[in-house]
This record gives structure tokens, sequence and C-alpha cells, in this order.
């Protein structure tokens, strides 16, 4: 019996381990208060990763990397892709509002979904 409890003290630590905080701009996802969050993604040449764009009205006009989410290292955190990023964020209590596609000047659809917290 105490083996058992040992190994699996020793598993959930180590799972634990391997879980990093989401941050955008220095911020805890879990810390965000915002009702409304507007979220693309974006590819990084030769990465079959997607990385998180995410607005929530912090200046990223002046800024790009202030909207990347990251990981506790500060190192962009990849997603299978956006809808990955999407479902994930239910455990904040965000849920899909919006969703609409843009199309750019060289004819790629990008795809933006907007968030609202659920109350």
């Amino acid at each position: 019996m105490k083996r058992t409890f040992l190994l699996a003290a020793m598993l959930a630590c180590f799972a634990y381990a391997k879980v990093s905080a989401q941050t955008i701009n220095g911020i805890k996802l879990s810390d965000l208060k915002e009702e409304y969050l507007e979220v693309s993604a974006f590819e990084r040449t030769f990465s079959t990763k997607q990385f998180i764009f995410l607005e929530y009205g912090q200046n990223v006009r002046d800024n790009f990397d202030a909207g990347i989410v990251r990981d506790d290292k500060g190192k962009p955190l990849p997603f299978n892709s956006l809808l990955d990023f999407v479902n994930q964020m239910k455990k904040y209590d965000y849920e899909v509002s919006e969703v609409f596609a843009v199309r750019d000047g060289d004819g790629r659809v990008k795809k933006f979904f907007i968030l609202k917290r659920k109350q």
C-alpha cells in the first residue's frame, strides 16, 4: 500500500512538472479578468505548430510581442491549432462568442475567435 501511494505521488509530481504557466504580456491567463478576448494564430516558417496571438485591450500596435501567449520561461507556447487553444481557454471560463475570417493581400484566410467570459 505504501509503495502504491509513493508511486502515485511521484507520478503526480512528474506530471505537474510538465505543466507550464501560460502568460500574455507577463500576466497569467488565469489572472485575466477582461470580458472579451480576440484570438488568432500564426505559424513560424518550417513549423507544424501554431502560436497564439491574444488581444485583451493591451497596446499591441507598438509591440507585437505583447500579444503572444508564452510559457513560464517567456518562450512562445506552441499549440496544435487555434481551436486547441480555444478549448484550453474553457478552463479559464471563456467560451466562443463569435468567429470570423479575414482574407489578407496574399489571398490567405486568417481566422479570429472572439471569446467571452462566462457569467
